[in-house]
């Protein structure tokens, strides 16, 4: 669908309640054409099985078995979470990339009361915020030692819950 004007998307809402306009996990391929802006490059394969991540500047929708499962993102490093025609993006704590480690973050989130659960392994720090919204934060450059306050967010995702990496590891 072509639109005059984007859709704009506001990230502190997306963090807050896991709202993207109007698209909800478990809608269909046809039913997002029919009812979001086209992504960048579409023809009619998008609309098949072999075409499972539609992309609209840095945010990537992703699909299996036709329906949607995950709105994701880790592409504001590269310059590319940035409007495009079709997404107007309100970028709240991504207007400066250099301060998203998770010290920054839990402030911004504790700031706007976004309640969330923790997660720290040997890969890095997870947040899954009430939203669904999930947080991934690394340890970029494997510096020893590094704080985990330091690391850096690498990814964000509006995915569901997978109980599984909840369980404490024994």
């Amino acid at each position: 669908m072509k639109l005059s004007t984007p859709i704009e998307i506001d990230f502190l809402e997306f963090f807050k309640t896991g709202k993207f306009d109007y698209l909800k996990l478990g809608q269909t391929k046809e039913w997002i054409i029919n009812n979001f802006p086209d992504p960048d490059c579409y023809d009619a394969s998008f609309l098949t099985e072999e075409v499972n991540i539609w992309t609209y500047g840095g945010i990537e929708l992703h699909f299996e078995n036709k329906k949607l499962y995950l709105i994701f993102s880790d592409y504001w490093y590269e310059g590319k979470l940035e409007n495009s025609k079709q997404l107007k993006l309100n970028k709240w704590i991504f207007n400066d990339i250099g301060k998203l480690n998770l010290r920054f973050v839990l402030e911004s989130l504790n700031a706007q009361n976004i309640d969330f659960k923790k997660k720290t392994d040997k890969l890095g720090v997870l947040l899954r915020l009430n939203s669904g919204v999930e947080l991934t934060f690394e340890n970029l450059n494997d510096i020893e030692g590094l704080d985990t306050n330091d690391f850096h967010l690498t990814s964000f995702g509006l995915v569901a819950e997978n109980p599984h990496r909840w369980k404490d590891d024994m």
